[in-house]
């Protein structure tokens, strides 16, 4: 892995400006077939928590949607980043809010902690960094738009 690469992506993600239409604070990495075994979500989340402070959260079978959100909740509290490993394909409602993220900046829940209509902001300093690998993407996402939600992408050979 190159960790110059990486380090670039993070002030890359840093200097990012929100724009009027378009929000660019969710960042992707992708780990290529052809990276070397020892690159893993892991070794890239260890990586960037010494860059910037962050949130580890895996979206895999044993996370459900409101799980997933929540954490996302409780990261923009902290004014925290979040790394979010995908491992299984994106569920509507996630899939929903990471839409809202992408081009709003903001989560958007019906029904959630007694209110009708719940929506938090992502901090102005908090970003994203979705983590996950090619030939997941291109064979498990069933979302044909999943690169369109993304800002600024590091892939890792």
């Amino acid at each position: 892995m190159n960790k110059e690469k990486l380090e670039q992506f993070i002030r890359l993600l840093q200097k990012v400006k929100r724009q009027p239409q378009r929000v660019f604070d969710i960042g992707l990495i992708i780990k290529e077939p052809s990276a070397e075994k020892s690159v893993s979500g892991e070794k890239v989340f260890r990586e960037i928590k010494n860059i910037a402070p962050i949130e580890k959260i895996i979206y895999d079978n044993s996370m459900d949607d409101e799980n997933a959100i929540q954490k996302l909740i409780n990261v923009f509290r902290k004014k925290n980043w979040a790394f979010l490993e995908i491992k299984k394909d994106i569920s509507s409602l996630f899939l929903n809010q990471l839409k809202h993220l992408s081009n709003r900046n903001f989560l958007q829940l019906l029904n959630y902690n007694n209110q009708d209509v719940f929506e938090i902001k992502m901090p102005e300093d908090t970003k994203i960094i979705v983590f996950a690998e090619r030939d997941f993407i291109e064979n498990k996402i069933t979302y044909p738009h999943f690169y369109r939600l993304f800002g600024p992408t590091l892939s890792i050979k």
